[in-house]
């Protein structure tokens, strides 16, 4: 599967993926006003081969069919070695 990534306006190290580019549809409208106006990032490819700071390839994958995104918050621990 390949998904779009976007990052926060608002919130720093603060993510959203999605299956389809600029539908906003499945957000609910609590999160968005969090997360603000939409940056994007990246196209990836959901196929093993990346790894991730937080999930797996297939943890992601499953939460954008469940959920119709995937929100990733990082904290400044998620960056040590």
């Amino acid at each position: 599967m390949w998904c779009y990534i976007y990052r926060s306006s608002k919130k720093e190290n603060c993510y959203l993926y999605m299956e389809r580019e600029n539908d906003f549809s499945h957000i609910p409208e609590k999160i968005m006003s969090i997360f603000g106006a939409p940056v994007f990032v990246m196209k990836v490819l959901l196929d093993g081969k990346r790894r991730f700071v937080v999930g797996t390839a297939n943890e992601i994958e499953e939460k954008i069919k469940e959920d119709g995104f995937f929100l990733q918050m990082l904290n400044e621990d998620d960056f040590k070695v």
